[in-house]
């Protein structure tokens, strides 16, 4: 008994800190991206696929991972992929032309999906029945501290070190990382999982890399067409889950209610992560004047509440079920949207950061709730698989937040650059992916009460 105890703690410990370091090296090389354009002559398309082609792989391979990890083993595949993160790490670190760059932030979002993918379930498999939810509520925590830092670090190491440091500092968090995996004995696998089939896990890959690139581009005739092809290619990858031999997911999850609605919740709650940061920090800084550090520092009300929610979901799971905790949380977080629905050119900085605060706290409060109930309501088998279907939820979601986002802004602004005379157009259309979201979490608030443990 006391061994399993000693197990949970460097579980926790390890869950803290890739929760930590994957959030921060995802979002703290966004404040570096100009000063990697000087360093290689980048033009900002090829920029944008720097910091795209994370999230694209990342998308792709977390549900992979994850069966791969219910197949091999949790521990297994979270070990690869932290040798492949910190590999991958030294290389960017020492990149000497944007390809290089390039196929090294392709390599760390492959090491990142094994761990991000399987870091939950393994607190799951390592946790009794009942003891998961503090646990996983502190990963999510340390997960959206990671985002917060990342943006504030990532500029103070750029600033005095140069945008090398971003990756350099990773690395030895990553060895840290296996030194107490190491400490970890055993390994958490499952027998009857089936095995790996790789046509079904090709369709599911071109699908996402057609989705997401067509909502990158979604106000194009290509970025349309793209998007329905994606959208056809995951209706047919549903479709074959029952018709194949080894399917990527257990028929008997995929059309499990209540990992169903948990997954579309999720889509929709993550949806708004990206975009509001983005518009946000467009409008503090081309229309009310803020430098970028001042901007920085007001948009992180949102992150800090979200690590503090997080961290509250396992007091306030002794009080009632996560998913009464999930449907509050979705419904402050539409809250919090609206009051940007009343954006103007006149908004007061208290009543941005209170905005702010009520998404934040509302995300932090549905996103820690929504991963337990992606491990709480499954077969145990079944962990690896829902943990990174979750994940690949969150990804995805923000691809869809920001696909929305440029689609209005193309439709209200064209081509224009942000200057004085468009300030009106900019703002209203600013308010409509914020008028769209928040109807669409309080429609998705009705997903949390309906779902019922078997």
């Amino acid at each position: 008994m006391k061994e399993k105890k000693n197990f949970g703690k460097i579980a926790l410990i390890l869950s803290v800190i890739v929760s930590f370091q994957v959030a921060y090296v995802s979002s703290a090389i966004n404040v570096a991206l100009p000063y990697i354009a000087q360093s290689f002559n980048l033009d900002s398309i090829f920029l944008g696929w720097i910091a795209s082609a994370y999230l694209l792989f990342s998308a792709i391979l977390l549900i992979p991972f994850g069966k791969l990890a219910d197949m091999y083993g949790r521990k297994r595949i979270i070990t690869y992929g932290v040798i492949i993160f910190i590999l991958a790490n030294l290389i960017s670190a020492f990149s000497i032309s944007g390809t290089m760059l390039l196929i090294s932030r392709i390599i760390i979002a492959i090491g990142s999906a094994m761990i991000i993918g399987n870091v939950y379930s393994l607190i799951a498999s390592v946790y009794q029945e009942g003891e998961k939810g503090n646990p996983l509520a502190i990963s999510v925590a340390a997960a959206y501290v990671g985002l917060s830092i990342g943006p504030v670090l990532g500029g103070f190491l750029t600033q005095f070190f140069g945008w090398r440091s971003i990756f350099i500092f990773a690395i030895p968090l990553g060895i840290l990382v296996l030194m107490f995996i190491f400490k970890l004995k055993g390994e958490w696998l499952e027998k009857d999982v089936g095995g790996f089939n790789v046509t079904i896990i090709s369709i599911f890959a071109l699908s996402l890399i057609a989705l997401m690139y067509g909502l990158s581009v979604i106000t194009k005739i290509l970025g349309f067409i793209l998007t329905i092809i994606g959208l056809i290619g995951c209706f047919v990858f549903i479709w074959l889950q029952k018709k194949v031999p080894n399917p990527l997911i257990h028929p008997r999850l995929l059309f499990n209610r209540i990992y169903i609605i948990n997954n579309l919740t999720s889509l929709v709650n993550y949806g708004p992560g990206i975009f509001s940061i983005f518009l946000l920090s467009l409008y503090l800084q081309n229309y009310r004047g803020l430098s970028p550090d001042q901007a920085g520092i007001l948009l992180c009300v949102q992150s800090v509440f979200i690590a503090i929610s997080s961290a509250l979901v396992g007091r306030l799971r002794d009080y009632t079920r996560p998913r009464y905790i999930a449907a509050l949380g979705m419904a402050l977080t539409a809250v919090g949207l609206t009051f940007f629905i009343f954006l103007d050119i006149n908004t007061t900085f208290p009543y941005i950061i209170c905005g702010l605060a009520i998404i934040g706290f509302g995300y932090g409060l549905s996103a820690a709730s929504s991963t337990e109930i992606s491990l709480k309501y499954v077969e145990k088998r079944f962990y690896g698989i829902s943990s990174a279907s979750l994940n690949t939820m969150r990804v995805v979601g923000q691809m869809m937040g920001m696909g929305i986002t440029m689609a209005v802004l193309a439709l209200f602004m064209g081509t224009s650059t942000l200057t004085p005379e468009n300030t009106r157009a900019f703002i209203e259309s600013c308010r409509i992916p914020f008028l769209i979201y928040a109807i669409l979490c309080f429609v998705s608030i009705y997903g949390y009460f309906i779902i019922r443990k078997k």
